[in-house]
Order: C-alpha cells, then structure tokens, then sequence
C-alpha cells in the first residue's frame, strides 16, 4: 500500500514540473518588442562665414599715456669713453684682469657701514631707479662674456647689453643693478686698477 502513495506521490511531482516548464510556452502569449526606429539625421546647421571685423588696436591710446624710465644719454656715454677698452683683436679671453681684486663676499663683510642707507630714489615717472657700475665696454661679444665670467667667479652679479654706437655694436660690461649706489662704489676703485679705466655707477638701463 505504501509503495502505491509513493509512486503516485512521485508521478504528481513529475506533472507539476512538466506544467511549470510548459505552462509559459502554451498558455502565456509571447510580447513583441516594438520595432526600432532610426530617426533620420538632422539637417546640417548653417554656418556664418562672413568675415570678422578688423580688431581695433588700442597701442596709439596706451602709447600716448605711456611714461618711460628717464634716460640720461649723457652720462650713459660718458660711461661708455670712460672704460672703452683698446680693441686688441690679440687679447685672450682667458686672460684674467681681475685676479687682484678681492671677492665680492671680503668686499661686503669687510664693509663697516658708517652712514644710513640711502632711500631708494625715484625718476618722474614714479620708476624706482637703480644703479649698476659700468666696468668695461668692448668690441667683441666674446671678450665681454669672458670679463663677465671672470667676475662672476669673484662673486660679482656681472652681465653684458649690446648697445650701437656709430653704426658698431659695442658690448658694456656692469655689475649690479643695485638700489644703493654705495654696493657699487666699494668696488670702483680696484676695477680701475684692473682695467685702467674709470669705472662709473650709472643709472641701470634694460
């Protein structure tokens, strides 16, 4: 009697399956997706070629108002004949003028400072100035970077400009610039010794 309940027990849980399996396929009415649907695509949008107005420069209107950083022309060439170097196409740039002259560090701390420092000067423009100490002025490029990098090596902020003088291009070398006129004085004296020149502190010009 036993075996009979299981079997039909088991034959019921056979058709139970079958119907779950079969009961979507035969009874449920299957969805159909809409179709999909490219819109075409836009027309192109129109574009304005037509030329841009020419930009109006404002240079003239700020020229006019522009204040510049007074010059003394005088005192630059002054400067210029007073440490013009002979130009002896001979000399070597690796000879060294300044192995006498003390370090720029020795010059500083040796400096026993006796009066205030001077307040920082201004032109008419309102620019503030500063100073530099025109050391030598050459003829040829090379000649002025190997006076340069021989300062340099004391510890001297020296540099080059290039500058036209009756249609030659000559080469000034300075040190500085400096707000004080008295940082370039100290050393005045042992570059003429150098050089045989007559070093002189002008007004720095960029």
């Amino acid at each position: 009697m036993k075996q009979i309940i299981r079997q039909r027990l088991v034959g019921a849980l056979v058709l139970l399956a079958l119907a779950v399996v079969f009961w979507p396929i035969i009874f449920v009415t299957p969805q159909t997706d809409e179709p999909f649907t490219v819109n075409p695509m836009p027309p192109r949008p129109e574009i304005d070629e037509s030329p841009l107005p020419k930009p109006v420069s404002q240079r003239s209107e700020v020229e006019a108002n522009l204040v510049m950083p007074e010059i003394d022309e005088e005192s630059q060439n002054a400067a210029i004949e007073a440490t013009l170097l002979p130009d002896d196409e001979t000399a070597s740039e690796t000879d060294d003028p300044f192995k006498s002259i003390p370090t720029a560090e020795s010059l500083t701390s040796s400096k026993t400072p006796t009066a205030p420092l001077e307040g920082v000067q201004r032109d008419a423009g309102g620019f503030a100035k500063s100073w530099v100490l025109q050391v030598a002025t050459v003829s040829r490029k090379t000649r002025a970077e190997g006076l340069v990098k021989q300062l340099q090596e004391k510890g001297y902020e020296a540099f080059h400009q290039s500058i036209q003088r009756d249609g030659k291009t000559l080469w000034r070398v300075q040190i500085g610039p400096k707000l004080q006129r008295s940082a370039l004085r100290a050393i005045k004296t042992e570059i003429d010794k150098a050089l045989n020149v007559d070093a002189r502190v002008i007004k720095y010009v960029q």
